[in-house]
Formats: structure tokens, sequence, C-alpha cells
């Protein structure tokens, strides 16, 4: 069974990554389909707890994974407790947390997006775009929101584009190729 937290004992956004984000039922056993919010659905077969936070009610649980299988971009889990089509049903839009602990270790030149999130984003040339806001998912790569000034910029998060992340000055230096700034605008 789930253990339900309150939400005031667990500090999701200090302690714990937001991963993905339950879209739907699977089968009539109680399995959940997840999006992952990586490219890699497959680290999800190593977490033995997750937490979900739930849309409506805002209410935070915690569950045990029993089992978990790929398909595809997306990952199939089967929780603790969830034994029916309806049970799965009820979790649908749940966002999917981990403790940060948790997460798989990354190479020298990755990062994780609570890493990246509410950074100053600067172009080479000394230029303020805003704070690194969201992460959109795409087929051909990740689009990094920059919101600030009134504007909303959309940066291709690849290498020719994001050149240096500093962490302890609270700042994502990008060289922008001619005329990505102008058509966000």
């Amino acid at each position: 069974m789930p253990r339900k937290t309150d939400r005031n004992k667990l500090d999701l956004s200090n302690d714990h990554a937001m991963i993905g984000e339950i879209i739907k039922p699977h089968g009539i056993l109680g399995e959940v389909k997840i999006y992952p919010y990586s490219e890699q659905p497959e680290n999800l077969k190593n977490y033995r707890e997750i937490v979900l936070q739930k849309p409506a009610a805002g209410g935070i649980e915690i569950y045990k994974v029993v089992k978990c299988r790929i398909q595809g971009r997306l990952a199939l889990l089967q929780l603790e407790g969830v034994t029916s089509r309806e049970a799965a049903e009820s979790l649908q839009g749940s966002i999917v947390w981990l403790k940060k602990e948790d997460l798989p270790p990354l190479g020298s030149d990755e990062y994780y997006w609570h890493q990246l999130k509410d950074l100053l984003v600067v172009t080479e040339s000394g230029q303020e775009l805003g704070r690194a806001s969201k992460l959109l998912s795409s087929m051909a790569h990740d689009i990094m929101v920059v919101t600030g000034g009134g504007h909303e910029y959309m940066i291709p998060v690849k290498r020719d584009i994001i050149k240096r992340i500093d962490e302890q000055g609270g700042k994502i230096i990008i060289f922008p190729p001619p005329g990505l700034l102008e058509i966000n605008k």
C-alpha cells in the first residue's frame, strides 16, 4: 500500500527531483504508463520507491515499485497496492518524484534539470535573457524555456549553444546562433 505523507514533512522541491508523469493506466492489473523527463526510461528500473504528487487533490504518496518494464520512450510500472485499472486511473496525471540521492550519477558534462532551473541565462556577449523556467522535450532535443524581461525564449539544449554552466555563479552561458533570439520575441 502507498504511504500517505504530510506535504509539510516532505520537501519535494529541495529533497526530490521530478522525473516524469503518469500519463495513463496500462492494462487491467494496475500498471501505470510513465513518461520520463529524461531520455533514459530504463533508469526507472533502478528505483525501488517513488513519490507521486496527485494533480487534483495535491496529495503526496510514497509507493514501492514492484516491477518496471520499458515500452519505447515510456516505462510501465507496477506499484505496490495498485492492482486494478481503476486504481491506476486514479494516479493519471500524477507527477513522479525521486529522492535526489537516488538519482544515477552523471557524466562530467551532464546536469539534472533541478540543477539548472532558475539559473540566469546569459549570452557570451553578456546579454541577460532571464531565468531557466522550464524544460520541454522534443523528438530532436530538449528545449530550455527562458523567461525574463517580458520575453520567453526557447533555447535548444545542444552543445553548440549551451557553452558553459556555472552553478556557483548561478548562470548558464549560451552562444545563440544568428536569429534565434529574434524569432523568440
